[in-house]
């Protein structure tokens, strides 16, 4: 199971492309202590509930590092539940507990990294590429650049358990590939990118955008060849699909009984995207407080078992994410059921380009 734990929607920086610029509009609410005792205990619940033997705690915001001390109390609290739950034996001796943080990277110190390095932490980084890249987007609230904040801390965090997260605009497709490789470059053997679905790609964006991954795809494979296992989600993870007929839901989503997104009201959720501390928001699964609402786990549930009806006949739907991702449904479309035309193509465009080059891999290259 993986707990997100929204510790704060505030921010340092006001990212164009921010999912939660409506959701988290304030930018204002943090979560208290007790707050995220009470979701860590009830993920841990959860968690046994479901027989799983891991469990990762995922410190999310917001930007997560704006609350150091809550992410220092949260991993003690998690330590303690766990030797308790193991004592009892509830949880087996071979039970596994991680963590990680989602963070741009900017107010990162030697202190945090010397901890994270300690502890073991998955570190996500956003970096979209050279500063020319990265500051197209990723602004401070005065609307300065946040490259060079985030830059002198690269060469520790490409030698720790990192993944680099690539955000691409439009305006970030014409040097694409060049920012992949040049992330690469910087020691990260690990990342993806993701397309930020605002409604306003054209059919020329897309053609664009089709030639830069036509490049990564090359770029990845002589990496591969070379004996570098540079892991390039968004095409190696496209192939994998395929090779081992494996469906997104089973091998990326997971909503239900893999993932609880905690707002820093409280209020449960299927997964990140979905997180607000916002009234009424759609798809609360309950609060930390009380329990789970399982009417409205099950509607989470049953997304998993059936297809949707615009998808019926498509050859690739169940390596898709408008059809197979929970997420992505839910931030173009509103709601989990919809599919957004826009993500249609472009994962049409990407399952094309990926499929050209597998005869020219074995499986060996996307292990």
């Amino acid at each position: 199971m993986n707990l997100v734990l929204c510790l704060t929607e505030q921010c340092n920086l006001r990212c164009s492309y921010c999912y939660y610029k409506d959701s988290q509009s304030d930018r204002a609410t943090v979560m208290d202590d007790s707050t995220m005792e009470a979701a860590i205990r009830l993920c841990l619940e959860r968690t046994l509930f479901f027989k799983q033997q891991y469990m990762n705690i995922t410190f999310f915001g917001g930007e997560p590092l704006l609350r150091k001390e809550a992410i220092y109390k949260g991993v003690d609290l998690a330590k303690a539940m766990v030797a308790e739950a193991m004592d009892r034996g509830a949880a087996s001796e071979d039970f596994v507990l991680r963590f990680a943080i989602n963070t741009n990277g900017t107010l990162l110190d030697e202190k945090m990294l010397d901890y994270c390095e300690k502890e073991r932490f998955r570190m996500y980084i956003s970096v979209d590429g050279p500063a020319y890249q990265h500051n197209i987007s990723r602004r401070t609230v005065g609307d300065a650049g946040s490259f060079e904040s985030m830059y002198k801390h690269l060469p520790r965090l490409s030698k720790m358990n990192t993944v680099a997260l690539c955000t691409v605009t439009r305006e970030h497709v014409p040097h694409l590939a060049e920012a992949v490789k040049w992330i690469h470059q910087q020691g990260f053997n690990n990342m993806t990118t993701s397309i930020d679905f605002d409604g306003k790609w054209t059919g020329e964006d897309f053609d664009k955008l089709a030639l830069e991954y036509q490049k990564m795809a090359m770029y990845w494979l002589e990496c591969r060849k070379a004996g570098n296992k540079f892991f390039l989600g968004t095409i190696q993870d496209k192939i994998k699909l395929r090779l081992q007929d494996l469906r997104f839901r089973q091998y990326s989503c997971h909503v239900y009984n893999g993932a609880m997104g905690v707002s820093t009201n409280g209020n449960i959720f299927p997964c990140t995207r979905f997180i607000t501390s916002k009234e009424n928001a759609p798809y609360v699964q309950g609060n930390v407080f009380t329990g789970f609402d399982e009417a409205e786990c099950n509607k989470i549930r049953d997304f998993l078992d059936y297809d949707k009806q615009e998808c019926e006949g498509c050859a690739i739907k169940h390596r898709c994410v408008a059809h197979e991702c929970a997420c992505t449904s839910f931030y173009t479309t509103g709601t989990i059921e919809g599919v957004s035309a826009e993500v249609c193509t472009h994962e049409r465009m990407l399952t094309e380009i990926c499929d050209e080059i597998v005869c020219k891999i074995d499986n060996d290259d996307i292990k």
